[in-house]
């Protein structure tokens, strides 16, 4: 006759306990984050299918497996890029990647604005050129840093067109479009600034005023 041997409970213990209340800690601040990120993605994800709608090529997330190539010569009004030419409101804008650039950042901060508010656009694109400055190449070159204060700037134009899509009571792709027109209407205007070279450029706020201390300030000479 054989007897069971009976087993012993699991004694939960202090450190157990803890390692457990850590990990579900762990698994609860992951939510936030990975929300962030995949509408994050989905922001990258909407302004480059826009790019590639509107200027037949994107520069962030590639569309297409024959975008449109610059084969116009360069000029001193692109700056020295090679362009290319399409139609906004039946009149010629000349294109190259710092316009496209312009448009990215005036068209995805409308989208966030429009969606999660001004604040929290303003916060997550000024995070963006944190994330530019610390971890490219080119961050501490002073074409960066004029590049960035330009950014900004193009960043707060499109969050005032993403608010007014809102004050419209616009939805969904109605929404897009609105935003996606007047920003190209900005550029074309050039109250988006399509270039870092542009004189203006010089006359705008500091990365402090911006709200983003603690970026590189290299000097011209560096």
């Amino acid at each position: 006759m054989t007897t069971a041997v009976r087993q012993k409970p699991a004694v939960s213990t202090p450190l157990t306990s803890k390692k457990s209340k850590l990990k579900s800690g762990v698994a609860i601040a992951m939510i936030p984050i990975t929300l962030l990120a995949l509408y994050v993605f989905s922001v990258i994800w909407r302004v480059s299918a826009y790019e590639q709608k509107v200027f037949g090529r994107s520069e962030l997330i590639p569309m297409s497996l024959q975008p449109r190539k610059f084969t116009e010569i360069p000029s001193m009004e692109t700056y020295g890029a090679f362009t290319y030419d399409i139609q906004v409101n039946h009149k010629p804008l000349r294109v190259h990647k710092q316009v496209i650039n312009g448009f990215q950042h005036a068209f995805g901060s409308g989208l966030v604005a429009y969606e999660l508010g001004e604040q929290i656009a303003d916060l997550l694109f000024r995070a963006n050129e944190y994330v530019e400055a610390y971890f490219s190449g080119d961050g501490r070159r002073y074409s960066h840093y004029m590049d960035t204060r330009k950014d900004l700037y193009n960043n707060m134009i499109g969050r005032a067109i993403g608010m007014e899509a809102r004050q419209k009571n616009l939805t969904g792709g109605a929404a897009d479009r609105y935003i996606s027109a007047r920003v190209l209407n900005s550029i074309q205007n050039r109250e988006v600034i399509p270039h870092w070279l542009e004189p203006k450029v010089k006359d705008l706020p500091s990365l402090e005023e911006y709200g983003c201390p603690g970026l590189p300030h290299p000097s011209p000479d560096e």
